[in-house]
């Protein structure tokens, strides 16, 4: 019989997910300290549940609650449980949440109702710059190699590269007509955020940010969660020298995997991504109930999102991103 609860003790939690590690992809998403830095920025409550069999974990639901709805987890990409692998455990989530409305997304399916349009690309981290970059095809290590001649000035560090960072991805945001997540959350991440790591990168050409990236790091996973470029500059494809110096630094931090995050299936963020060699991992985001189309998808909110100022729509995308994640 499985009891659950929620987690009050994270040295546990970390403690049961880093005897997983070796037995089954742990992402960042599982950290448990994300949950209350989504509550800290956006008003969810957090609700990291433990399964437990007797006094043994044997497995852990990263999750916060949102009106009605508990969500795995939101403006991540990965979520859902993990269960240990010596147990022989089938998760029911209606079980698990007792009629009550969820969205956890998975590498797995598990509920009836599941959208499936999103993918992960997931490298393997090799021992040293030059393996890695051996192992990537050839056409992207010409496109690497020629971008770093042009001498551009990289940045990795943190907080003191939150306003650079900041004003890239807004901007981008709003040429892909999304609302930008407010700054008060990259900022909460980069100060509450525990049992990991937080980087930035940031590329300059002379003083002008023409690309920026945020990672984050859980046990021997990390990932790009967010990154952009000033569209001027995508002809030198400074985007791909910006994920090369941040697959460097998981090289030399000894990570297994390194993450460009999700994307929607043969978008060109997908075709992208694909040059690396990457490992496609299909996500599956479960639904309790039948869902329509997601907002994200209507093509026409796009093109009038990208009709406002650069200010308006930080403004609003901070009061946005609360509802869409």
């Amino acid at each position: 019989m499985i009891q659950l609860s929620t987690c009050e003790d994270n040295n546990a939690w970390n403690e049961f997910l880093e005897k997983e590690k070796d037995n089954q992809m742990i992402t960042i998403a599982h950290n448990p300290s994300l949950a209350p830095i989504l509550s800290k920025t956006f008003g969810y409550k957090s609700q990291n549940i433990l399964m437990e069999k007797g006094e043994k974990i044997v497995g852990v639901l990263p999750a916060v609650l949102f009106r009605d709805r508990v969500v795995s987890i939101p403006h991540f990409s990965y979520g859902g449980p993990i269960i240990d692998t010596s147990e022989n455990i089938d998760v029911d989530l209606d079980e698990v949440f007792q009629g009550r409305k969820f969205e956890i997304r998975s590498f797995s399916k598990l509920s009836a109702h599941v959208y499936d349009k999103k993918i992960s690309c997931v490298l393997d981290v090799h021992k040293s710059d030059d393996a890695q970059l051996m192992s990537l095809k050839s056409k992207l290590r010409q496109k690497i190699r020629k971008v770093k001649k042009r001498g551009y000035i990289t940045k990795i560090g943190g907080l003191e590269l939150l306003d650079d960072f900041y004003g890239c991805y807004a901007r981008k945001m709003l040429e892909f007509g999304s609302p930008a997540i407010g700054k008060m959350f990259f900022n909460n991440i980069l100060t509450d955020y525990e049992y990991g790591e937080v980087q930035i990168a940031v590329l300059y050409d002379g003083d002008k940010v023409i690309a920026s990236g945020m990672a984050l790091s859980y046990l021997n996973f990390n990932e790009v969660c967010w990154s952009s470029s000033d569209r001027t500059y995508n002809r030198f494809n400074v985007h791909a020298l910006l994920c090369w110096e941040m697959l460097k630094s998981s090289v030399e931090k000894k990570h297994t995997y390194f993450s460009f995050g999700r994307s929607t299936i043969d978008s060109n963020n997908h075709r992208f991504k694909k040059q690396w060699n990457p490992l496609e991992l299909p996500i599956y985001y479960n639904y309790s109930e039948p869902i329509g189309k997601p907002i994200k998808e209507l093509s026409f909110l796009s093109k009038i999102w990208k009709l406002q100022p650069l200010k308006t729509s930080v403004y609003f995308g901070h009061l946005i991103s609360k509802y869409i994640y």
